[in-house]
């Protein structure tokens, strides 16, 4: 081998094996868990029944239930699920979210499918190789050890305020989405809504993510930390799907501000009052697409959250030219401009769900990043807050 082949296989590694953060600190992988890769995608191809290819190009394999990566999972191998579960009841809403104002479309995921599903005791897995395993691996390693950690991490958010009396049976929204190019690829942004209790934390909405994707597509992304665990998609043990139909991870439409309709995604995190299994449902039919069980958390979540907050996140390394949040724009007032989480609901203690009250501010960089509460809007946008702009420059 030259000199030249030399340098090539030894950059190919780097990347692969490790992930150099702004403050020199490296984050590889173990021996372990790269045979847990290799494991893991040998079991998903092994799996695979059928394909199912979206409007946008993204290939989803239909795999075993039993089969999913959430099983990997030490509290879940003997797990008690199967794929027709449901939860043992909804949380009573007293908001609709049913009804999109004038010039707004939903994310529905029969339409971006045509009702393309996989068969019964199948999941859909987005195809990955070996390489997006790692990549995906290495990303929520330094994400986890990131999180709340600025300068290099920006948020614009509206939440609950401390108090430790209150605590929440999950909570809802319905975000508006954007697509942003100007992400490099160490960089992310988000658009989401958490949950939150000691060290546990639950997230979903969109985001733009190169580190993972290698692309700057917008698409949708869940992720919890269950104490020093921590997992986003579906890619790692953990969250389990039951859905037959492709969400998480899909590339959504290319939508920029200004342009009508407006398009959003519905989101609803909530616990089951019997399991203690925190479900997730999103789309136009909010539909149940899956749940982290109870048992994966050891303190925290496994009690109700103490905390929700919705709203924007970044990350850019230092000295880099920060990512744009949101819609990209400082903002305007104007709800087909600026991101917005619209119907923000708390679930309460009686399981009921209401309009999100008592709440607080925070945005890391006001000189780049901007976010307003503005309370109860009107009867389609209720509770509401718009947050986002375009980064240091």
């Amino acid at each position: 081998m030259g000199m030249r082949g030399f340098f090539m296989v030894s950059i190919v590694l780097c990347t692969l094996l490790c992930y150099c953060k702004s403050d020199e600190q490296r984050v590889e992988l173990s021996r372990d868990e790269l045979l847990e890769i290799e494991n893991q995608l040998m079991r998903l191809n092994k799996s695979s029944i059928k394909a199912i290819k979206t409007q946008h190009g993204d290939i989803y394999d239909c795999v075993g239930f039993y089969e999913q990566p959430a099983f990997d999972h030490p509290l879940l191998k003997d797990h008690k699920y199967d794929f027709q579960m449901k939860p043992s009841s909804r949380p009573n809403s007293m908001v609709r979210e049913d009804r999109p104002p004038k010039n707004v479309q939903q994310v529905s995921i029969n339409s971006e499918l045509n009702g393309e599903k996989c068969p019964i005791g199948y999941v859909p897995i987005r195809r990955t190789t070996k390489e997006d395993l790692i990549k995906a691996k290495l990303f929520t390693k330094s994400y986890t050890s990131r999180i709340n950690s600025p300068p290099t991490l920006h948020h614009a958010i509206v939440s609950t305020r401390p108090n430790p009396t209150k605590k929440y049976n999950g909570g809802g929204t319905v975000a508006s989405l954007y697509t942003l190019y100007n992400v490099a690829d160490s960089q992310y942004t988000f658009g989401r809504m958490k949950l939150q209790n000691g060290l546990d934390i639950i997230q979903a909405g969109w985001g733009v993510n190169p580190s993972v994707y290698g692309d700057n597509k917008t698409r949708i992304f869940i992720y919890f930390q269950a104490g020093q665990l921590s997992c986003f998609n579906t890619v790692c043990p953990g969250f389990v799907l039951v859905d037959p139909q492709p969400l998480i991870d899909m590339y959504l439409r290319e939508t920029h501000p200004g342009d009508i309709p407006t398009w959003e995604i519905p989101i609803k995190i909530y616990r089951d009052q019997i399991t203690g299994n925190w479900w997730l449902e999103m789309g136009k039919d909010l539909t149940q697409t899956g749940y982290w069980p109870s048992s994966i958390f050891s303190g925290g979540l496994k009690d109700l959250a103490t905390y929700v907050e919705w709203g924007g996140e970044t990350y850019s390394p230092l000295g880099q030219i920060g990512p744009p949040m949101g819609s990209g724009l400082f903002l305007k007032g104007n709800s087909h401009y600026d991101a917005y989480c619209r119907v923000m609901t708390t679930i309460d203690e009686a399981y009921n769900q209401v309009d999100v009250k008592n709440t607080e501010i925070s945005s890391i960089d006001i000189d780049f990043y901007l976010v307003r509460d503005w309370g109860f809007v009107n009867d389609d946008f209720r509770r509401s807050m718009t947050y986002g702009g375009p980064g240091p420059r």
